[in-house]
């Protein structure tokens, strides 16, 4: 092998200077830049965290609150019944009652298998257009709540006497259940 040149030499020394100093940067210099930068990273995001935590602890007084008018509301949306059987005789003697005071005829009323949370009715009747509105309208309003799941309303009294009569009307309503005060 031949001896380098004054130019080689310089090269070879330039590349060991260039390669010397990445390795001096990648083992001493970027690893302690690279954990201040981590740490002032760390330190922001535990600044965030401590000032939602202050906002989330400053709102508590207000979420207590917040659960309580749920907790008072709560009869609102759901029976509260000892079993989903009683929650849905319930709502049956809810529909009776309405049909009493909104004057209308219930014809058949039967249970709906339950679902998850909710008691379903099925109820057949016998009203007028009024009456039907004025019901659905108090069904949906009242204290508790239901949903009407379907309505189907059969005019054919109407179009056989060929003059204004009663509606034939099936109701399917669901309600909300939860277990009463001292049940599980």
């Amino acid at each position: 092998m031949k001896p380098l040149t004054k130019r080689e030499r310089r090269l070879v020394a330039l590349g060991l200077l260039v390669v010397s100093a990445a390795l001096v940067w990648m083992v001493v210099v970027q690893p302690f830049a690279f954990g201040f930068l981590d740490r002032a990273a760390q330190r922001r995001d535990l600044q965030a965290q401590y000032a939602r935590n202050v906002r989330l602890i400053a709102s508590l007084p207000a979420l207590r609150a917040e659960a309580e008018a749920g907790r008072r509301n709560a009869s609102r949306f759901a029976v509260a019944a000892p079993s989903d059987a009683l929650a849905a005789e319930a709502l049956k003697e809810r529909l009776q009652r309405l049909s009493t005071e909104a004057g209308f005829t219930v014809t058949a009323m039967g249970d709906l298998p339950p679902g998850a949370g909710l008691v379903k009715v099925r109820a057949d009747l016998t009203l007028t257009l009024a009456q039907l509105c004025q019901a659905i309208r108090r069904l949906e309003s009242e204290d508790t709540y239901v949903v009407v799941e379907y309505l189907s309303v059969s005019a054919d009294r109407s179009r056989i006497a060929g003059r204004l009569a009663p509606l034939d009307v099936r109701l399917e309503l669901a309600a909300g259940w939860r277990p009463a005060k001292g049940q599980s």
